[in-house]
């Protein structure tokens, strides 16, 4: 009986050890949503990351966090937040740190992990990473590119004016993005940021007398665009005077061209590259790269009140909207 007794207490250690060391051999993940939940570019990103990660073969341990900061736009608010999710991070000890839009960069990375030897892989940084003046080394990503200059070379011939304008809600991500519109247009844009609705009808119509063409973005920072969209749809359609483009798919309702960027492509690039990392690979070998994929939407009734034909080539590769 003794015997039996030591047998199963020691296959019992066994277990309990074999069990406490796959626990400590699993990799950390910790993932910094800038924004939140519920944004159509958010929930891409992270529904791309964890299909990845999961279906790996490395035991992971994954945490997230939200910034919330496309609704909270405050300065205290991002500063605070920030401290937060930083000891957040120093708990839970990740082998990688992802990082999606700008917001969790600037606030989080800069300040707290520019330092550290932790592998930081980010996305969604608007225009180029570069921008920012002190990087760590042991970082690589995506950055998000917008395919700007093709939209209007495919409508030049439809242009009234050369003005450009932008219209979009007041936040840090916008100000960066039209920025490197501007660099990379070689070209001065008229930009609007706007924090309500009322602001954004106001603007719209205004750069309808004073632009040859609009781009505009999602109204994520805008407050209360959700409640608004439909009666928006009404508005755009009744005031409308030149092309608008976009590169974000939920205002293509207010779009007569979209070449919209896929967060899916953001959120699978990263978590390739954690799982590389993770494997052992230095990740001051792995470049920096930017976006490649995009969606194609014809708006065919604003297209229509404008008299814009598209190339059939064009037709047949997209997504029409109506």
């Amino acid at each position: 009986m003794k015997k039996i007794f030591i047998i199963f207490f020691s296959l019992l250690l066994f277990f309990i050890f074999i069990k406490a060391e796959n626990i400590s051999s699993k990799k950390r993940v910790f993932y910094i949503n800038s924004y939140h939940s519920g944004l159509y570019w958010s929930d891409g990103i992270e529904k791309s990351i964890k299909e990845i990660l999961f279906k790996s073969d490395l035991p992971l341990e994954f945490k997230r966090v939200e910034m919330d900061s496309k609704r909270n736009t405050d300065e205290s608010y991002k500063i605070e937040i920030a401290q937060k999710i930083k000891n957040q991070i120093e708990d839970f000890k990740p082998d990688v740190i992802i990082t999606s839009d700008d917001n969790a960069f600037k606030y989080v990375i800069l300040p707290y992990f520019k330092d550290s030897t932790t592998p930081i892989i980010f996305c969604g940084i608007n225009g180029t990473i570069r921008k920012y003046e002190q990087l760590p080394i042991n970082i690589t990503g995506m950055e998000e590119v917008q395919l700007i200059v093709e939209m209007i070379e495919t409508l030049k011939s439809y242009l009234k004016k050369e003005e450009v304008a932008y219209l979009k809600g007041d936040s840090f991500s916008s100000i960066n993005e039209v920025k490197f519109f501007e660099k990379r247009m070689n070209k001065k844009i008229d930009a609007r940021f706007v924090k309500t609705v009322d602001e954004w009808k106001e603007n719209f119509k205004d750069l309808q007398n004073s632009a040859g063409i609009l781009l505009i973005g999602n109204g994520g920072a805008i407050k209360g665009w959700a409640k608004y969209e439909k009666e928006l749809e009404n508005f755009v359609k009744e005031h409308i005077k030149i092309p608008i483009v976009t590169w974000d798919d939920d205002v293509m309702k207010l779009s007569v061209l979209g070449y919209t960027t896929r967060p899916e492509e953001q959120g699978e690039w990263v978590a390739k590259t954690a799982i590389r990392i993770l494997q052992g690979e230095d990740i001051r070998n792995i470049p920096i790269v930017t976006n490649k994929k995009a969606n194609v939407y014809i708006n065919t009734t604003l297209a229509k009140k404008l008299n814009i034909i598209f190339p059939f080539e064009l037709i047949d590769n997209a997504v029409l909207v109506k």
